[in-house]
């Protein structure tokens, strides 16, 4: 264990530890059965500001997130923190009445957190999505960009600047429709590099018309289902 999650563990601890020394050192052990009931609420709220941040949603939006679920969490928490006090002091025997507050808290702190996470899983992956499908334009203009570092011949590497550029700037959204594309023009490169490497002119030409030629397919078809 590192000396971080000790220190962690320490810090997290010091309110539970501080408020059961000062519950049972001015209340002892003998209490009403609502008094128990705000005791137990309390230390789930207390629980749920301590995980909440652990089951948000990774990702580029995983700051974000984690700071609403806590917040979500932690204003429960305040909630059920006042109501205790309120129970505690007043040592109310309403037990009904009690259970019953305690549980439309819950149940309302409970949708909220849920529909907030079920919000940041669908950002997170939407996100995620993105990510994925700028990394394909980066990565085929990035092979291009130095397969033309490989060609001295004129006219191809005008061909290749061209081909890069086209590459560059289409359209990042995918979907399956163009996955046929995004596969033949990944598998078309690698031969473009092959023939680069051995300096076949012709079939860098050939190549790379085809290469053009799938990409504007790619294109036209992410234009089409926008």
């Amino acid at each position: 264990m590192t000396k971080k999650n000790i220190l962690t563990i320490i810090l997290d601890s010091v309110f539970i530890v501080a408020f059961n020394v000062l519950f049972f050192l001015n209340g002892g052990t003998q209490h009403v059965a609502a008094v128990w009931t705000a005791y137990g609420f309390l230390h789930f709220a207390y629980l749920m500001v301590l995980i909440t941040p652990l089951i948000a949603s990774k990702g580029s939006t995983a700051v974000l997130s984690k700071t609403t679920t806590y917040t979500i969490s932690l204003l429960f928490f305040i909630v059920e923190l006042l109501f205790a006090i309120i129970t505690f002091i007043t040592k109310t025997e309403r037990i009904k009445m009690v259970i019953s507050i305690e549980t439309v808290l819950c149940a309302i702190y409970v949708i909220i957190l849920v529909i907030n996470l079920l919000a940041d899983d669908s950002i997170a992956n939407k996100q995620k999505r993105h990510e994925s499908e700028n990394d394909f334009i980066k990565g085929i203009s990035n092979q291009i960009k130095y397969i033309q570092t490989l060609v001295s011949y004129n006219d191809a590497k005008k061909k290749l600047e061209s081909l890069y550029y086209l590459a560059h700037s289409s359209p990042s959204k995918s979907g399956e429709s163009m996955k046929f594309y995004e596969n033949e023009i990944v598998r078309n490169i690698s031969l473009l590099e092959d023939a680069a490497n051995q300096n076949k002119i012709t079939d860098i030409l050939r190549i790379s018309g085809e290469i053009e030629r799938l990409l504007n397919k790619r294109t036209f078809e992410a234009r089409t289902r926008n």
